[in-house]
């Protein structure tokens, strides 16, 4: 399969480019406190993904701290409320997780759901649709990385539910795994792999290159296996020339 048209090397919003290739995304967990916050844009995030499954509470505070979030930064934010199926830290029913999304969906550049998300997938692709998000449809396997055919029918599996970029992490426990997702990678436009576990970590640096639109680094705890620290993940960019604009 030839890659489609299109730009590989920014994911784009209704505002413009997220960034320059690669752009790396600050993971915030627990919740919204400016030092993290601030932390992340003083090491040169490009964007914030805000795991609101790994919230302490999903009250009323909860929306006046995304209000309060723009004036913090100007960074574009990546809204994902992880299932537990695909490694979320809350015990949500689907309907509690759509009606999430939807209330934080006007504070969000980017959506992330899961393509395993059954009926609530099409509501929520629809709604960020409608509201002019990106939508980034993924799949995270912890255990393995699917074989070839596996892995080119849940991108098409993807891509028709409605992403804008397709994004694939899965678990390498060989260099044939690894190769296996770059190959994926370099025949696909507009995709976000990545490596799971010590074998796959070189997979967050490198695949940037081949065309991975996002990579991931966390502020606090790491929210999957291999994952760095954004300080780390900023150093070994610019060890292979890779500025921060």
């Amino acid at each position: 399969m030839k890659k489609t048209s299109g730009r590989a090397g920014s994911v784009r919003t209704k505002t413009g480019a997220v960034g320059p290739l690669p752009t790396v995304a600050a993971v915030i967990t627990g919740g919204i406190f400016a030092p993290e916050i601030r932390k992340a844009a003083s090491l040169g995030a490009g964007l914030l993904e805000l795991r609101v499954d790994t919230f302490a509470s999903f009250d009323g505070r909860l929306l006046a701290s995304f209000e309060k979030l723009k004036k913090l930064t100007g960074l574009p934010i990546l809204l994902t409320i992880r299932s537990v199926r695909e490694g979320g830290r809350a015990e949500l029913s689907d309907r509690d997780r759509a009606q999430l999304f939807l209330r934080l969906m006007p504070f969000a550049d980017l959506v992330d759901i899961e393509l395993s998300s059954g009926r609530i997938l099409e509501t929520v692709v629809n709604s960020a649709k409608r509201a002019k998000k990106r939508v980034i449809v993924s799949h995270h396997d912890f255990e393995s990385t699917p074989g070839e055919k596996k892995l080119r029918k849940i991108t098409e599996l993807a891509r028709k539910a409605g992403a804008d970029t397709v994004k694939i992490a899965s678990m390498v426990n060989s260099q044939s795994d690894l190769r296996r997702l770059a190959a994926l990678l370099c025949s696909q436009d507009s995709m976000i792999v990545i490596g799971m576990g010590p074998l796959g970590k070189p997979s967050r640096v490198f695949f940037p290159l081949l065309g991975s639109l996002i990579t991931y680094g966390s502020i606090t705890k790491s929210t999957a296996p291999g994952q760095m620290s954004l300080k780390e993940m900023r150093v070994e960019l610019s060890s292979y020339g890779f500025q921060q604009p």
